[in-house]
């Protein structure tokens, strides 16, 4: 494995065989620029604001209110005025104008059709969940319907299954529209890593399997989906959190005040209205000293203390550092 500074591995960075060189948003003075993996600016700060890549494009707004997505050089490659702006996923983004959704592509040309009240959701296929007349259905990127508009709710594929609501019960379809799943929860999650957590009642959850049967008991308050092999779960209204493992036995005790799903290694935690990351030994890797904590991204952490921003690595190590942190 070939090295690069700060323990980041070249392994990390390959996409498709090609490096990726990560970029990371950062406010300074009022204005939005992006550092790389080692704190030096990359863009330097210049936007009114931004959001951050994703898909290797990102919405900003300059100090002349143009609006628009620029590309990893610096260059607006699309320029659009609208009334909200989505970051790019699997080649679209939603963008909304005089109350209609529409999908764009990296080009900034419309593929969506101005005929859906809403768009919902992108899938990696690139099929588009959309809502007619108060109905949700699916269209590829040519507009034709795959799943006409017929369920309350339809949500996007995960793991080759939807969730679907009709008449108040919950169940899966495939990307056909054909059902996997009946419908006869009260509500389901996605499915990640081969669960989904569900309930029967809406009070007491448990994890199924792709053909709707419980492989964990609903007997839980509150559930977390899989992620890398652990779930957060809660027994009871108020009580702490814990992770369970894929036999439903307890690997991480309930001592949490909130969880999130694992990532990298790490799932965010909080002690006392503060956030930090543990292990998946339930080990304290990052103190829980800040005031919001955003989950790993391509190796570091977006946290809070006190109102500033800054990044940090997955040994806790500061990459930029929020003025005024004298902790550590």
């Amino acid at each position: 494995m070939i090295g690069l500074r700060n323990g980041i591995k070249i392994e990390d960075l390959l996409t498709n065989n090609k490096v990726v060189i990560p970029m990371y948003r950062m406010k300074v003075d009022n204005k939005y620029g992006f550092i790389d993996r080692i704190g030096s600016y990359i863009i330097e700060p210049q936007y009114k604001d931004a959001y951050d890549f994703s898909d290797g494009l990102a919405w900003v707004r300059t100090s002349e209110g143009k609006k628009g997505y620029i590309n990893k050089d610096n260059n607006m490659i699309i320029e659009e005025e609208a009334d909200f702006y989505g970051d790019f996923h699997n080649g679209l983004a939603r963008i909304s104008k005089n109350g209609i959704d529409y999908c764009i592509d990296k080009y900034g040309e419309v593929v969506t059709l101005p005929l859906y009240n809403k768009i919902h959701g992108i899938n990696a296929d690139q099929t588009i969940v959309v809502e007619v007349d108060g109905k949700m259905g699916l269209i590829n990127n040519i507009n034709e319907y795959i799943i006409r508009p017929e369920w309350d709710y339809l949500g996007e594929i995960s793991e080759g299954l939807a969730t679907v609501r009709k008449d108040g019960k919950v169940g899966f379809i495939n990307y056909m529209g054909t059902i996997a799943i009946e419908p006869v929860f009260h509500s389901a999650s996605p499915f990640s890593e081969g669960l989904a957590v569900a309930t029967l009642d809406g009070e007491h959850y448990g994890f199924i399997d792709s053909t709707g049967a419980f492989v964990i008991e609903p007997k839980y308050y509150q559930l977390k989906p899989f992620s890398e092999g652990l779930a957060g779960f809660r027994l009871k209204s108020g009580g702490k959190w814990g992770y369970l493992d894929f036999l439903g036995e307890v690997a991480i005790k309930p001592k949490f005040q909130s969880v999130e799903p694992f990532k990298g290694g790490l799932a965010e935690v909080d002690i006392k209205d503060r956030s930090g990351f543990i292990d998946h030994g339930g080990k304290n890797i990052i103190q829980c000293v800040f005031s919001t904590v955003k989950s790993f991204q391509d190796g570091l952490a977006f946290v809070n203390y006190n109102g500033e921003w800054g990044y940090l690595d997955k040994r806790g190590r500061w990459i930029f550092k929020p003025r005024g942190f004298d902790l550590w």
